[in-house]
């Protein structure tokens, strides 16, 4: 997932790959770029959650929370 941030100054910040994990430097230090839905993503069970949710809304089987039933 590399990306480019711009900074206020107009400083462009790239990240880059190093070692199978992200980078980024910012004043000369190296800063590793920290993505926690890469762990969600990792998790078996949290996929199978996100796969059938997904199934759900296509098939339109979704609630808005007007049509919640917790009080």
């Amino acid at each position: 997932m590399n990306f480019s941030l711009k900074a206020p100054d107009g400083t462009v910040i790239e990240s880059y790959e190093k070692n199978h994990k992200e980078f980024i430097h910012i004043d000369g230090l190296e800063y590793e770029v920290y993505n926690p839905v890469d762990e969600l993503d990792s998790d078996p069970d949290i996929r199978q959650m996100i796969e059938a949710s997904e199934k759900d809304i296509k098939q339109g089987q979704v609630y808005s929370t007007d049509e919640s039933t917790v009080p």
